[in-house]
């Protein structure tokens, strides 16, 4: 079952894994509602919405290229998914292997909200550029 086909949509921690096995902003765009908020780990401000969502993705892989989260604990409780990641990738100053904890708040099925928790070390590689 995938985004937009006409059986009833659920958004589950399979999904999230083939999302970050081969991640792109696009594919990324199609799991969230319109009206989605991402809390991002030194953002001043959550990222609302699918383009601003797509553009972060954008630049977090630009940023770190061969990005490569994967499961490595999740659990689910009602319309809330937790999954605790591992990645590797290479950063601005090398390898980099950070770990986290997204929470994701669904609504009908697609992601409406996601608290992205994570290794500080991996901050310096996910600023935003001054504007």
């Amino acid at each position: 079952m995938t985004p937009g086909s006409t059986a009833r949509f659920r958004f589950t921690v399979e999904h999230w894994a083939a999302l970050w096995a081969n991640p792109h902003p696009q594919l990324a765009a199609r799991i969230v509602t319109p009206d989605v908020v991402v809390h991002w780990p030194g953002d001043a401000e959550p990222v609302r919405g699918v383009t601003a969502y797509r553009q972060r993705i954008a630049e977090i892989l630009e940023r770190i290229p061969g990005l490569r989260p994967t499961v490595t604990e999740h659990a689910s409780n009602g319309d809330f998914l937790f999954v605790r990641w591992t990645a590797r990738g290479t950063g601005v100053n090398g390898s980099v292997r950070p770990s986290g904890v997204d929470r994701l708040r669904l609504r009908d099925g697609l992601v409406k909200e996601i608290r992205i928790y994570c290794d500080p070390a991996l901050l310096p590689a996910l600023a935003r550029p001054a504007t």
